[in-house]
Parts: C-alpha cells; sequence; structure tokens
C-alpha cells in the first residue's frame, strides 16, 4: 500500500483513491475497504469563536409535548373543549337534531348499508360557523362514502365529494351557492344507479353520472364542517315512495369531550350552558344510580400523593364521587359534597397504597342528580415540586442542557393569543384552533415557560403572532395584534409598576423576566416577502420602544425547497436595520438525506451569508430555529451530528440553532394506517416513561462536549464529516465525527504544535444498522459507548466504523 497526501473520489459508489506522495496529511484506501486518514489539528489558529446557543431547542405545543406531556396536568383536556374528530355534538331538541361543535369532518350516519336507490330529503338551519351542510348518502364506512358540501370551501360554493379510503375528491361541477345563518333550506338527494341529483329549496341544482368506481349502496346521515347546525323533517324513501325512514336518527347515548369516555344510566353530553370558562363544559344526569365520566391511562404510583380539583355546579343532594381504579377495583376514592348553582372548586386528593400503570379516573354524580363539571385537574406531588412539570421528562430536557429554548410556535405561534395563558388557571381560555391532534388548554403559558427556561438554565425565546389573516381569520386586526405584541414584552421585561408588568406581578413574578430575544412570528412564506419586511419594520419599532434592549429576529425562507434565497434577499434589503437575527428553517425529508444533507444546507448557509455581508447590516446573525431529519431510526443521528457539525463551522454566522419535534407523545399524530406524522421527535414518551431517538442521543454526546473555539485543521476530513474545537483554557481539544458511509475509516490525529498529548478517549455510537432505534420497551439500543485509542506523542489513532459518530477527547498538559 502507498500513503502519501490523497484525496478520495466517489464514482458510482466506488471509492477511488488519488494519490500525491508527500508529507503532511493523508487520505489512503486501506486493505478490506478499509479508509485511512491523517489530519492535522492546529490548536493555535482559531478560525471563529462559537456560540454555545447552537445548542439551542424549540418547545412547539405539537402531538402532547405539553399538553399531556411535558407539563405535569395528568388530565388530559381538563376543560372538555376538544370534542372527538368527527363525532361532534349532537342533542335532540323537540323535533330538531342539533349540532354544536364546531369542528371539521362532523357526521351522524344512520340507516341501512344495504340501501341502494333511494331519495334522502330534510331540512337544515346553520346557527353558526364558516361552511355550511354536510348531507351524507350511500356510506359504507367511515372512510368510503358521498357527501353533498353545501356552502363548502369558505361558505363559496357547493358540490358533491366522495371519499375511496378516506381519499375524496369533487365528483360533481361546483355551484357558487353559500348558506345563511337563520334560514332553513329544504335539501334533497336521489341515487339511482350512478346518478346522483341533488336539489336545495325545491332547484335542481346538480344532476350527473358517477364514473365507474361509483359504490351503489349505503346509509345516509348528515353533518357539518367548522359549523354549528341544526336538522329536521329527514325521511328516507326507495324511488317508488315506500318510506325506509321518517323522523329523528338516534344519537349516541353519552356524549363526551375527547379523552373522555360517558358512563351509566343517565344523561352525559358537551354543552355550551354557562362553561366556567372557553366554550363548554360536561353535564352529567342521573335519576337512578350513578353516572359519570371517565378518563385513561393515569400512570399511578404506590403512596405518591395526587392533588387537585374539580370545578361543579347544579344540584345532587347525595354529592359525587371522584376516585381512582385498576381495571374494576377501586384503589382511591374521596365523596365530594353536594353542589350548588354556582361554580365552584371542590378539593381532591389521593394517596393510593398501591401501582397501577394504566389507571382510571371516574367522576361520578349520584341520584339524582344534574350538574355540570368543568376544569378537572389531578398533579403529582413529585411534579408540584419541580414546579409543575413531570419529572421525568423535565430530566429529559435538562440532561440537553439547552442554552436556549424557542416557544409557543412554530405554527402554533401564528394563532396563540398570550394573554390567553396567564393567571389563574381555571380562568385561562382555549387556544383558538385545533392543531397537531391537539387543542391546547393553555394550563402552560408564558410564566410556566419562563420557569421552565429558569429551571433547565436555557435563555427564553419568544415567537410573536402579528395577525396574520391566513391563521387569526379574514377580520384580524394588525394593530390589535401590534398592541398585543407590545403588551407581551411589557409583560415579560416591564417593572412592575407599568400596566402589564403590574400583571405579571399580580401573578406572583414582580422581578421583569428580561426576555431578549422576540421572532417576528413564524413562516410567513404565504404573505410574501415584502408585505412581511413592513410587518418586521413595524412590529420591530414598536417593540424597541417598549424595550430598546431587545434582540428582533425575522422569517427567513426554508431553503432547499421551503423557500429560496430569493425570501432572504428581499427581507434583509428591506428591512437590515431592524434586525439582529434572520431564521432559517430546514428538513431534510427523505431520511436518506443524512450523508449529503448537511452539506447541502451549508451551501445554502453560505449563500445567505452573502446577502448579509452586503447588505446595510452586515452584522446580523443566523437562527437555524428548526431542523432535523424526518426518522427516528440512527439515520437521523448521523444527520443530527453532520448538521451540528455544520452549524459549527458556521459558527462566524449561525449563532442559535433548536430542532424541531422536541417532544412528543408516541401515540399522538397516528395516520388512519398507523403511521406517526413528524416521526422525528427528540423525546419520545407515553403516560409512563419516555425514549431517546438517535438525534437525542447524539446532541447530548456533541453538547456534553462543546468548547468555545472552531480550530483548524489541515488534510482532507472526508469521507468524515467532522469539526475540531478547543475549550476556553485550550487544554482540551475535541474532535467531533460522523462516518456516514458503509466503510470502516482509521483515523491518525495529529497535534500541531510543541505539546505532548496527555491522554485522549473517545465516546462512540456505532449501531449495527442505519435502521437501529430506541423504543419505549428497549430505550437504550442506539447508545454512546467507550472506544479504543492509541496515544503516542502528539499523535492519537482510532476507528470509526461503518455509520457511526463519536467524539475524541484529547487533554494537554
Amino acid at each position: 500500500m502507498i500513503c502519501g497526501k490523497a484525496t478520495i473520489w466517489a464514482f458510482g459508489g466506488m471509492l477511488m483513491t488519488m494519490v500525491a506522495i508527500g508529507l503532511g496529511s493523508v487520505a489512503c484506501q486501506g486493505e478490506g475497504g478499509q479508509v485511512k486518514l491523517q489530519i492535522t489539528l492546529q490548536p493555535q489558529k482559531v478560525l471563529h469563536r462559537l456560540d454555545e446557543k447552537i445548542y439551542g431547542h424549540f418547545l412547539e405545543h405539537i402531538y402532547h409535548s405539553v399538553h399531556g406531556g411535558l407539563w405535569g396536568e395528568m388530565i388530559w383536556n381538563r376543560s372538555f373543549e376538544e370534542v372527538p374528530s368527527g363525532r361532534g355534538i349532537w342533542r335532540v331538541e323537540g323535533n330538531e337534531l342539533v349540532q354544536e361543535a364546531i369542528e371539521p369532518g362532523v357526521r351522524l350516519t344512520f340507516g341501512d348499508p344495504n340501501w341502494s336507490d333511494y331519495e334522502l330529503s330534510l331540512e337544515a338551519q346553520k346557527l353558526g360557523g364558516n361552511e355550511g351542510f354536510l348531507v351524507f348518502f350511500r356510506v359504507k364506512s367511515e372512510r368510503d362514502y358521498y357527501w353533498l358540501n353545501i356552502g363548502g370551501w369558505g361558505n363559496t360554493a357547493t358540490a358533491v365529494e366522495r371519499s375511496i379510503e378516506n381519499r375524496r375528491r369533487v365528483i360533481s361541477s361546483f355551484r357558487p351557492i353559500r348558506v345563511e345563518q337563520g334560514q332553513w333550506y329544504k335539501i334533497r338527494v336521489r341515487c339511482e344507479g350512478r346518478r346522483i341529483q341533488a336539489w336545495l329549496n325545491e332547484e335542481l341544482i346538480l344532476d350527473f353520472n358517477d364514473d365507474e368506481n361509483a359504490h351503489l349502496t349505503g346509509k345516509v346521515g348528515v353533518g357539518t364542517w367548522l359549523t354549528r347546525a341544526k336538522f329536521r323533517n329527514i325521511k328516507v324513501t326507495t324511488l317508488d315512495g315506500t318510506v325506509l325512514f321518517e323522523g329523528l336518527p338516534e344519537i349516541p347515548k353519552h356524549s363526551t369531550a375527547r379523552h373522555w369516555q360517558g358512563f351509566g344510566e343517565g344523561e352525559v353530553y358537551i354543552t355550551r350552558e354557562n362553561p366556567l370558562n372557553s366554550d363548554r363544559c360536561q353535564f352529567i344526569g342521573v335519576q337512578k344510580g350513578e353516572a359519570g365520566i371517565r378518563q385513561s391511562p393515569l400512570y399511578i404510583r404506590a403512596n405518591e400523593v395526587y392533588r387537585g380539583s374539580i370545578w361543579v355546579r347544579g344540584e345532587a343532594p347525595n354529592g359525587l364521587t371522584v376516585r381512582l381504579k385498576d381495571g374494576d377495583r377501586v384503589i382511591a376514592e374521596q365523596r365530594l359534597p353536594a353542589p350548588t348553582t354556582e361554580w365552584r372548586e371542590y378539593q381532591i386528593e389521593f394517596k393510593p397504597a398501591e401501582t397501577a400503570e394504566n389507571a382510571t379516573i371516574e367522576i361520578a354524580a349520584i341520584a339524582p342528580a344534574k350538574v355540570w363539571v368543568d376544569q378537572v385537574s389531578l398533579m403529582s406531588e413529585s411534579s408540584i415540586k419541580v414546579g409543575g412539570f413531570r419529572p421525568d421528562l423535565l430530566e429529559a430536557v435538562k440532561a440537553l442542557r439547552p442554552p436556549a429554548i424557542r416557544w409557543p410556535g412554530g405554527c402554533f405561534a401564528s394563532a396563540y393569543r398570550w394573554k390567553d395563558g396567564i393567571g389563574p388557571q381555571h380562568k385561562r381560555q382555549v387556544y383558538p384552533r385545533h392543531l397537531w391532534d391537539d387543542l391546547e388548554v393553555n394550563a402552560f403559558g408564558t410564566d410556566e415557560f419562563i420557569r421552565l427556561c429558569r429551571i433547565v438554565g436555557a435563555e427564553p425565546i419568544i415567537v410573536i403572532n402579528i395577525g396574520t389573516r391566513a391563521w387569526n381569520g379574514p377580520d384580524a386586526n394588525e394593530d390589535e395584534f401590534l398592541q398585543d405584541a407590545m403588551d407581551w414584552v411589557e409583560y415579560c421585561n416591564g417593572p412592575a409598576t407599568s400596566k402589564w408588568g403590574s400583571v405579571r406581578a399580580a401573578n406572583g413574578h414582580p422581578e421583569p423576566y428580561n426576555v431578549k430575544f422576540w421572532e417576528i412570528d413564524n413562516e410567513t412564506w404565504h404573505m410574501g416577502p415584502e408585505p412581511y419586511a413592513e410587518a418586521v419594520k413595524k412590529f420591530a419599532t414598536a417593540l424597541k420602544k417598549v424595550d430598546p434592549t431587545i434582540k428582533i429576529i425575522a422569517c427567513g425562507s426554508g431553503g432547499l425547497g421551503w423557500g429560496d434565497l430569493r425570501w432572504n434577499r428581499i427581507v434583509i434589503e428591506r428591512c437590515a436595520e431592524f434586525i439582529d437575527y434572520l431564521s432559517l428553517h430546514h428538513y431534510e425529508w427523505n431520511p436518506n438525506g443524512y450523508d449529503n444533507g448537511p452539506y447541502a444546507f451549508e451551501r445554502f448557509i453560505r449563500e445567505t451569508q452573502k446577502i448579509i455581508a452586503n447588505s446595510r447590516n452586515p452584522n446580523i446573525k443566523l437562527f437555524i430555529s428548526e431542523w432535523n431529519l424526518q426518522t427516528t431510526d440512527w439515520r437521523t443521528g448521523l444527520y443530527a451530528g453532520g448538521l451540528l457539525n455544520v452549524f459549527e463551522r458556521c459558527g462566524d454566522v449561525v449563532e442559535i440553532a433548536s430542532p424541531a419535534l422536541f417532544m412528543r407523545h408516541w401515540f399522538s399524530g397516528l395516520t388512519p394506517r398507523g403511521d406517526r406524522e413528524w416521526d422525528n421527535a427528540f423525546i419520545n414518551f407515553d403516560h409512563k416513561t419516555w425514549f431517546p431517538a438517535p438525534n437525542y442521543v447524539v446532541m447530548k454526546l456533541w453538547r456534553d462536549h462543546f468548547a468555545p473555539y472552531l480550530i483548524a485543521t489541515e488534510g482532507e476530513t472526508k469521507p468524515l464529516n467532522a469539526v475540531a474545537t478547543k475549550s476556553e483554557d485550550g487544554k482540551t481539544i475535541y474532535f467531533k465525527a460522523v462516518n456516514p458511509t458503509q466503510q470502516v475509516v482509521e483515523v491518525e490525529l495529529v497535534v500541531e504544535g510543541d505539546n505532548i498529548v496527555k491522554n485522549a478517549s473517545m465516546q462512540l455510537i456505532a449501531p449495527t444498522s442505519l435502521f437501529a432505534r430506541n423504543t419505549l420497551e428497549e430505550p437504550k439500543q442506539v447508545r454512546p459507548e467507550p472506544s479504543n485509542v492509541q496515544v503516542d506523542g502528539r499523535t492519537v489513532r482510532f476507528s470509526l466504523p461503518a455509520y457511526s459518530a463519536g467524539v475524541v477527547t484529547i487533554n494537554l498538559p
């Protein structure tokens, strides 16, 4: 074998080596497909200083990361605001069927699945909301059906849609028909073979033949989309007039909020009748025995104290019972006194003597009773002692030592109203829309976020809502949102004598939070760069009037398919002097981009840096505020290590970074096939435990070996993605490397200078497969382990196996 100064090239997957005889660094093709590298570390040549905030994180309210996750509240949907998808809130009033939920795709289907040719007639009235009515016919299953969508598409059009395997498409022409609130509409649908006809107020509006994929039998139904409505005079007949159905369909015996179930012989339903806060509460009525609501699973530990409360009003002379059960066995129980007609909070406390991994909490009204329930809360003493957080998840966050945390979104920020999330818990209002498999009840708001940051030692970064109409509705007033943002800065940073500083003080926090970083909304690409730049100037000017010391972050593009340099160029050209940071997003959607993806984004960063350098404010830094690879197998670990190395190499312009997703409930956001939406979270958990994905494992290893100075290296580092850094005192060097190839790489590091290496060690992550992963059952399959290094004077030798990542620590005298 000949070794010399070399460059390695890859052609068609075959590694080729071009060798030039000489001294210095070496990259050689060894026996057995091994690659040998000789790299000189130059600790005296500092390229730039690194900011530890490149190891920041991003906490978004997504897939129950907070509600049902990091925040220690054990009750999901505690204020009964979220209703089950598609189920709605149904009740019968006289001869009318009323649906009260403003949710997408609400439906109530009934009849015989074998009905074929028939006519369905009914009357419908809109009570409120954004659209009109859904009339279902030929319903084979929840995934296969037809509906007549009257006043759909933002109440602009009417058409028939067909769903096959939950894939819905329009199969008729569109009619420009909208639905007015408070008016009764007569609706009739006729199915005859493949021919479908529809009438509205006795006028034929649609008449067409479906294609050969038509299914010709099925039940009927009524529903809504983001609308409240009522229905009457429902009738189904054969084409010769024989009545198949007439009247009102049977509604579910128990209508409960999502994550709750009803039990007993009484009436249990969600209602808008005088809730304690927001829009809904839960009604329980019973004349014999008991009836109520329950939720599971809860992880209950033996001899742990659990404290909470429940708000109740109504009549129940025999009171209510709140109990914890393990299966059918009661493990803790508390009787509540008879409620009054006004809302009142009742404290609950349990100390069960045994552990139940999948416990149930039940709230039962004892007959005779008519009560309304709202704001159910339960938290362990262990959570209360650590500030209200779930202890194991808090420790998982603390272990990463995040120097900064971005919050509350992401998309979540674009509709977030911060004032709904402060003050007493029972007065907080619900988030205005269902998003990411959740309807946030705002138990975790500004004060709780700052508390988290203080506990884990992170700098808070707050993303404000500028009131875009895409997220806040067509009537959104920018000036209202501008004032809201100014009030938020004052709440966080103003003295206790200021208007909103006094509110903060009244909430128990007299000292200002001094939040430094404020981001002007999130992914505002739908606005266009020119209008967004104007918004940045307006908001930045106003916010700095409240606190001139804050730093302003503007939205950049996503890069590599999510926007382009044009956005960055226009925003920087128009408002460079108003901002301190440009926020970029980068998601590698192809899980096999773990190798080249980081380098592609590195080029994008450098192109954006050129735009900044030629702007009126060349001091702008980059904040990579969202990044990740779309998988939770080992490929995301390789990608994380490679991209973190990019951030260190680009540390002269990249000052802050934070990946997404940070946390998610493992069983939230499942598709109908059981796949996970956005399966890339660092911290994955259920109600009992958690596991770190490979990106967490690598980022923790890199963070634990952070040093503030990037030093020069001489010689070819590829096929490794590698960087070298040194400590503040210069006595420790870290070499962080990712080997994204299937070859073993033998590395020889030579420390330039007179110092002899005192000692060296290595932490290596080397699973046997690209598809290795951690799970709830096996959380340590992907983990760092010590690996061999050899020290000889100024030389350190080690091996990086195929598809591995590791950190070598070199200590100098």
